[in-house]
């Protein structure tokens, strides 16, 4: 099992300022995170970046709002992870992109299904809106959309609060 801790604020968040809710992945392209920068910036909105990581399931949460997290996968060895956060990569990719940014953000990381996860983390976060970037280009992510469709359009019909795509560009997907 692996603990992870919630990641503290960049920047101080605006008491009762709405929030925008950005999906982030590993590798996905900086343009993302940019355009909820922005977009928070002119909104007046705190920014939360949330990654939901798929490969594990939640144990518990603690009262200090960190996550217990165990692999689906039952042959994963889960050795020394207790001791490295399993999400600290993507938060340096996500603090890297927005080093710029003079807003209050935060990044966020939660397990399971990633619609679910956004649905929590925007419900959480008073969000008043969520983005979300299109599907990886090619084959591989017409396969995905075509067994599970995506995220966003599972999240537009579901979410009370509006739901936002924003391109990448096909040389910049994961």
């Amino acid at each position: 099992m692996a603990r992870s801790a919630p990641h503290p604020w960049h920047g101080m968040p605006v008491d009762g300022a709405r929030t925008v809710v950005v999906g982030v992945i590993p590798g996905q392209a900086a343009r993302v995170v940019l355009f909820a920068a922005e977009l928070a910036t002119a909104l007046g909105a705190n920014l939360v970046c949330a990654w939901s990581d798929t490969a594990r399931t939640l144990v518990t949460t603690h009262a200090d709002g960190s996550l217990e997290s165990t692999p689906l996968d039952p042959d994963h060895v889960d050795g020394a992870e207790a001791f490295v956060l399993a999400d600290d990569e993507l938060a340096a990719e996500v603090a890297q992109h927005l080093s710029a940014f003079a807003g209050p953000w935060r990044f966020v990381y939660t397990v399971g299904e990633p619609t679910h996860a956004l649905a929590r983390v925007a419900h959480d976060h008073d969000a008043w809106m969520i983005l979300v970037g299109s599907r990886r280009a090619g084959l591989g992510g017409w396969m995905n959309h075509l067994v599970g469709g995506s995220t966003a359009g599972r999240l537009a019909h579901s979410q009370p609060v509006p739901v936002t795509i924003v391109p990448q560009h096909p040389k910049e997907s994961p």
